[in-house]
């Protein structure tokens, strides 16, 4: 009978004691986001997205307002002109917005995947560096999404302060 209660009493007393083994692990928080969109990494790949895609994109934006006058020009003179230069130009402005729907989507699609292509890399960076700051800091957990962290716990100016320097060395 005795045994039986000392063996209670221990399993009181690690029950007990297993919380606060778990408190003294140690966890931190990133704001993954803010990274990318602060750090110079991020800032860069943004610039060179937009200069890449930038003439591309006014061009486009041109065409379409190009697209857009005819296609009033076409209400305001339509009274003036015959139904076969009605017709005709009307074919004309469907082809148009045919090829320009067409060409907005290639852009789309060619912009996005290479901002996701540059997005990658720079989250693969970020990981890296939260690794390497983890393991010097002896961080048990460090979790990129969550409802609420405490700024006691957010490692994200750490984080970035190390982009920034990696970057500054880079150049």
């Amino acid at each position: 009978m005795k045994s039986i209660f000392r063996f209670i009493f221990i399993l009181c007393i690690g029950v007990l004691v297993l919380p606060t083994q778990l408190m003294a692990q140690s966890i931190a928080y990133v704001d993954a986001l803010r990274l990318i969109d602060e750090s110079p990494q991020g800032k860069v790949e943004m610039q060179e997205l937009e200069e890449e895609f930038g003439v591309r994109r006014q061009d486009l934006q041109r065409r379409m307002d190009n697209f857009v006058a005819e296609e009033a020009d076409l209400k305001k003179n339509s009274l003036l002109m015959t139904s076969e230069e009605v017709d005709s130009k009307l074919q004309e402005l469907s082809e148009l917005q045919r090829s320009l729907r067409r060409e907005q989507e290639i852009y789309n699609n060619d912009y996005s995947r290479n901002r996701n292509q540059g997005i990658a890399r720079l989250e693969e960076m970020i990981t890296e560096v939260i690794f390497r700051v983890a393991r010097e800091r002896e961080i048990d957990l460090v979790l990129q999404q969550v409802v609420y962290a405490s700024s006691s716990i957010d490692l994200t100016d750490t984080i970035l302060q190390e982009l920034e320097r990696m970057f500054e060395e880079r150049e």
